[in-house]
């Protein structure tokens, strides 16, 4: 029995590693998640054969084995350093929650439930505890945890109580659904602050190897620069009120995930496009290009007059014919208005005065399907871009970009919770805060699209 446990134990083992290997070099959310899983699944089945294994061995101890039991325990404590190895953090290119929850340390959870306490902040009596800290404003030390650590992406040293793991992923199923026009496209990451890194490193390139000629790792190609992500703090003031009345933990944990995911993804959207990282803010791409020495070329800045953008032609001209092969394989989209995209696309004719736009709906939802020349356009609020009729001369009034190249954002979103006193209204005040950054990556697949008055 004991050599059948054994053969076991190493067998998934190495199958353990091997998904290991497989979920760090995945960029699909759903693939991630699905070998997380599996992840969790095979920890508890190598755990319990060495628990079985090791009671085999102790019984065996117990007849008089004394050797034996010297080497149980070593390969128990061999096999419990593997397990702590396999539970560190990991991240995947792109948003990959199992970065921020810890999967392999995290419990598997049933009808709300914890199945093991391995992570504390997934237990009811943490859960609990977390509601009446928001709701009452009850502080229970024993259980709940506090953020002290420093310089780590997601904490900072003034940092409040941890959110339970249930709230974590329950933001994270929130900020996917497509609230934000922006944020929802960009990439995400979760990488080491203070780092830089070569831009070239979020991409990869193909090259032939022979018997005399080897690659001992992928180079950053023709892509120069780097990008180099910091330690923002960012704060969402929580009303106790909107909250307060709520019974159930669960229905709890619904509503302040929502209220969190939605207040977050609305100023990504914002500081995406206009941020200052002057003031602590993501790098906007607006205000990049508007500086002197732009990292964003020259020639990615195109100016429509009145009459141009009436004329499909022009932009056929002045904007599609110009966007390069690399380019048009990624499926860019559009950035503007509403009042843009109704008032200036949809209205684009022939030469025989024919609408050039077709209407297009979700069939589930009903929703308009928003497209100019087969391409997305997320439309955004006139305090991001100006709508094309009220810009002035030289104000943006869109954007032709691909999210995932262009731009991205760095957080693990792992939301901690503080108190802080409101002088002016006399009470204390609940804020969310989380650690992020946003950053331009390349900027040649962002085309910044201004309006030009002729005098």
């Amino acid at each position: 029995m004991k050599d059948y446990l054994k053969k076991l134990i190493e067998r998934k083992k190495k199958e353990l590693k091997e998904k290991e290997e497989r979920m760090q070099k995945s960029e699909d959310i759903n693939e991630v998640r699905s070998l997380g899983e599996t992840l969790v699944a095979l920890r508890d089945e190598i755990n319990e054969a060495e628990e079985q294994l090791k009671e085999l061995e102790k019984n065996d101890n117990n007849d008089g084995n004394d050797d034996g039991e010297g080497e149980g325990e070593g390969d128990n404590n061999r096999s419990s350093a593997t397990n702590n190895g396999a539970n560190e953090g990991r991240s995947a290119n792109g948003f990959n929650p199992n970065a921020v929850l810890n999967v392999l340390g995290t419990t598997q959870m049933n009808n709300g439930q914890a199945r093991s306490a391995e992570d504390p902040r997934a237990t009811m009596e943490y859960r609990t505890a977390f509601q009446n800290y928001i709701q009452r404003g009850e502080v229970n030390r024993e259980v709940l945890q506090f953020e002290q650590r420093a310089d780590v992406v997601g904490t900072s040293g003034d940092l409040g109580v941890l959110l339970p793991t249930t709230v974590i992923q329950k933001v994270i199923t929130e900020v996917e659904k497509k609230y934000g026009q922006l944020y929802s496209r960009v990439r995400k990451t979760n990488l080491q602050g203070g780092v830089k890194y070569p831009i070239g490193s979020f991409d990869a390139s193909f090259c032939r190897i022979t018997e005399t000629k080897t690659s001992d790792r992928q180079k950053a190609g023709n892509i120069k620069g780097y990008v180099e992500f910091s330690y923002n703090i960012g704060e969402i003031k929580l009303a106790r009120t909107l909250l307060q009345t709520i019974l159930s933990v669960e229905v709890f944990e619904e509503e302040f995930a929502k209220v969190i995911a939605k207040a977050y993804i609305r100023a990504m959207d914002k500081e995406i496009m206009v941020g200052k990282s002057e003031d602590g803010q993501c790098e906007g791409i607006l205000t990049e290009a508007a500086k002197a020495e732009s990292r964003i070329p020259a020639s990615n800045i195109i100016s429509f007059t009145a009459e141009e953008a009436a004329d499909w032609t022009k932009w056929q001209e002045k904007l599609f014919a110009i966007i390069p092969l690399t380019m048009r394989g990624l499926n860019p989209e559009f950035v503007m208005t509403a009042n843009t995209y109704e008032s200036n696309i949809k209205t684009l004719k022939d030469n025989n005065n024919r609408p050039l736009y077709n209407e297009t709906f979700n069939p589930v939802d009903g929703a308009e399907i928003c497209k100019f020349k087969g391409k997305d356009v997320a439309l955004v609020e006139e305090d991001i871009v100006k709508n094309f009729n009220d810009a002035a001369d030289g104000e943006v009034f869109g954007m032709y970009w691909v999210p995932e190249e262009g731009y991205a954002i760095n957080s693990n979103l792992e939301f901690v919770v503080m108190d802080y006193f409101d002088h002016d209204l006399n009470q204390y005040i609940k804020k969310a805060l989380v650690v992020n950054d946003g950053k331009i990556l390349d900027p040649k697949y962002i085309y910044i699209l201004k309006k030009a008055v002729r005098a």
